[in-house]
């Protein structure tokens, strides 16, 4: 004799999503969060294996919580599709971040985060060169 009141077992599979660390970020400290289907759990970074369901869509959400989240990226995972995402937050929290199949993301904002970079260099190395000219000649 069965009993009807025992849950039904919920097919599962595994999903791989690699979270990529972006170096000389100023929030690489910081560890990413995912969503899926909005119950919320704390990443690490590189790979990460995760058990969701295998017989219906899975809403996945990855952000980056600081002070206020940011770098947020969703994607939706069809039963069919192979369970495997990769998401890389922005270099600096105005930018969204991605998220998608492995190798086919990429970090918005770093192109900002080293002209930012590049400025205040040339910034520090002009006031030097200035400093040591005035003291040269003065």
């Amino acid at each position: 004799m069965t009993d009807s009141s025992a849950p039904a077992a919920i097919p599962t599979r595994t999903l791989t999503l690699n979270v990529r660390k972006q170096p000389l970020v100023a929030t690489s400290w910081v560890a990413p969060i995912v969503l899926l289907d909005g119950n919320r759990f704390q990443l690490g970074w590189g790979p990460q294996i995760l058990t969701i369901p295998a017989d219906r869509p899975v809403h996945v959400q990855c952000e980056m919580p600081f002070i206020y989240t940011y770098g947020r990226a969703i994607a939706v995972l069809q039963p069919n599709q192979l369970p495997e995402l990769e998401y890389s937050p922005p270099s600096m929290n105005f930018f969204p971040g991605e998220i998608g199949a492995p190798g086919t993301t990429k970090t918005r904002g770093t192109w900002l985060l080293w002209s930012m970079l590049g400025f205040l260099g040339l910034v520090v190395f002009g006031s030097i060169i200035l400093s040591a000219v005035s003291i040269a000649l003065g």
